[in-house]
């Protein structure tokens, strides 16, 4: 939980850049018991709502050595049915590694699945912005959809 505690600070670090360049941006951490599987952040940017569910994984010695995120099935139906009804604004954010070494994918809600037990090379072909994009840039992104 940690992990993803400092996630949450690095976002809203990222948040307060695209304010100062101008950008209308409202996020906030959903600590929600009633609503199972919905995900931590709920934003608008510029108005367009997103939603992204945090992530944050230790980094394997190995490069071949599959990443297991905690995944729950509440989240997966949540995704799932979200993107049936025709969302496209709702990703998985994924920080591997720790501070500097750390490297982010934004994973679009209808690949959370594939997320369950995936490597970075695999996590790269999945994630709509490079690994090493700042988290403005992801932001930017999870408000343009996938």
């Amino acid at each position: 939980m940690a992990l993803e505690k400092a996630l949450w600070q690095r976002l809203k670090n990222g948040g307060a850049e695209l304010r100062a360049a101008g950008h209308k941006l409202h996020m906030e951490r959903i600590e929600n018991a009633a609503g199972a599987g919905m995900p931590d952040v709920g934003g608008c940017m510029d108005g367009v709502s997103f939603w992204i569910e945090l992530k944050s994984e230790t980094r394997p010695k190995r490069p071949t050595t599959a990443i297991r995120p905690k995944l729950r099935e509440s989240q997966s139906e949540w995704f799932r049915e979200r993107c049936a009804a025709g969302c496209r604004f709702c990703f998985i954010l994924l920080q591997v590694g720790h501070a500097r070494a750390s490297r982010l994918y934004l994973v679009p809600g209808d690949r959370y699945d594939d997320c369950k037990a995936v490597t970075e090379a695999e996590l790269t072909e999945l994630s709509v912005v490079s690994p090493t994009a700042t988290v403005a840039d992801i932001l930017l992104r999870a408000a343009n959809g996938w």
